[in-house]
């Protein structure tokens, strides 16, 4: 475990005022995760379960003579589950609530609003969910921490946000692409360049090169539409920034292990949130998501009703960073004054995520290459074509204003056969997975 505080002064502007002191204090585990000591932290209340009873492991009065229970663990492996979104559109009042959430992510993901929001995990404030995304923030967080593990409520919470590509004329991406410089132009403008979940702010603040990541990143598919999202076992040190390379006990580089998941609506998506991910559409079959985003325009129908169209046909994924024991710099809730334009809570009745979700019960199908170097694939769960087991070299822009790239060799063929909903998992040879650069 190693205890970490950082200072960090800001310089006052030309013929400003006074410099400005930030001090934080970071816990962090061996992993370099945050973690949350009652010693240290004697004021910090308990926190609620689901049901709102406060877990046994938080009854008891900690004392220096006192050592907390042992709590359950979280999952943090790469997989997915179908959430009862899965179910809207069955018929005409589900398609309706569909549309609503979608006409909702819209106007989160507006460029005039800050990039993500924060819904808190501590029951004893007086934040409430008080719209449906912010009850999906919510559900998501308490899927993922189970009742009973020990945490720090008033640190911990979830930030949530929305990516749509292709991007509305007034969301993030349409007008802030040319700010953010996020890789290569044409992978950001349909999918989503390579990065690491982390409280950006507070890296940029201290230097860039200070990575707090989340203990679980999350994505939830709306729609069926457009790129994979791509998960890796790479990681930074928290420290320094620098690349991490694994190494088994004799020595040698550990596996990658990854996980391309293909959009489905109600699929929800998590993994550890120190790993490399991305959304490649070139993944997907040469013209498919063109094809996706294309519909006819009935006639006589309205520019609402054409709206409604529009937002049916774009890619359209709801994310969640499951925070324990840290609040991510400079993110706050959604906005008072814009919250009226959402969806209120009970957009969907009595319906929750995770309610009664069959842990076994996919969304496509799911299987395992293990691709052991000299174009060699191994297929370890599942079939695949023998047409399809080729692997080609692919070269992929990191990022973040970064200038480096990932070398990664991918069975593209058999990534271009899939359909929405399948998983693929990859087993690379640690040697293969090229970072090329420094990070960012």
């Amino acid at each position: 475990m190693s205890d970490n505080s950082k200072e960090q002064t800001a310089a006052p502007e030309e013929g400003g005022g006074e410099e400005t002191t930030l001090e934080f204090n970071l816990r962090l585990d061996g992993d370099g995760r945050t973690i949350y000591d009652p010693a240290a932290k004697e004021a910090a209340a308990p926190s609620k379960s689901n049901d709102g009873e406060e877990p046994d492991a938080k009854k008891a009065k900690l004392d220096d003579n006192t050592s907390p229970p042992q709590p359950p663990s979280l999952d943090y492996s790469s997989k997915t589950i179908m959430t009862n979104l899965a179910q809207l559109s069955e018929d005409a009042t589900t398609a309706k609530q569909l549309d609503e959430l979608l006409f909702d992510c819209e106007i989160a993901d507006s460029g005039l609003l800050p990039r993500t929001f924060w819904m808190s995990a501590n029951t004893d404030t007086q934040q409430q969910p008080r719209c449906y995304l912010e009850k999906m923030a919510l559900e998501v967080f308490h899927h993922h921490v189970p009742s009973g593990f020990y945490y720090d409520p008033k640190t911990s919470g979830a930030e949530w946000w929305v990516q749509i590509r292709p991007s509305p004329p007034a969301g993030r991406y349409s007008m802030h692409a040319n700010d953010d410089d996020d890789g290569d132009d044409d992978m950001a403008k349909s999918g989503i360049s390579f990065h690491w979940d982390k409280d950006e702010d507070f890296r940029l603040l201290t230097g860039g090169s200070l990575y707090i990541h989340p203990h679980i990143s999350t994505v939830t598919y709306l729609t069926d539409l457009g790129a994979p999202t791509m998960v890796l076992s790479k990681r930074v040190d928290p420290m320094s920034g620098a690349y991490v390379t694994d190494a088994d006990d004799d020595g040698s580089m550990s596996n990658v292990d990854g996980l391309v998941s293909f959009p489905k609506q109600g699929k929800h998506l998590s993994f550890d949130g120190r790993y490399l991910h991305a959304a490649p559409s070139d993944l997907l079959r040469d013209g498919l998501f063109e094809e996706q985003c294309k519909f006819d325009r009935p006639d006589g129908i309205d520019m609402k009703e054409m709206k409604v169209l529009e937002r049916r046909h774009r890619r359209v994924s709801f994310l969640v960073n499951v925070w324990l024991n840290y609040h991510p710099y400079n993110v706050h809730p959604f906005p008072e004054t814009m919250i009226s334009n959402l969806s209120k809570v009970d957009l969907l009745g009595d319906v929750r995520l995770f309610d009664k979700c069959d842990e076994a019960k996919k969304s496509g199908e799911s299987i395992t290459l293990k691709l052991e170097g000299e174009g060699k694939i191994q297929c370890e769960e599942g079939s695949v074509n023998e047409a399809h087991a080729n692997v080609v070299a692919k070269n992929w822009p990191m990022g973040n204003c970064s200038n480096d790239c990932i070398d990664v060799p991918m069975p593209i063929d058999v990534m271009k056969s899939r359909n929405a909903g399948d998983d693929v998992k990859l087993i690379w040879r640690g040697e293969d997975i090229k970072l090329s650069g420094t990070s960012s």
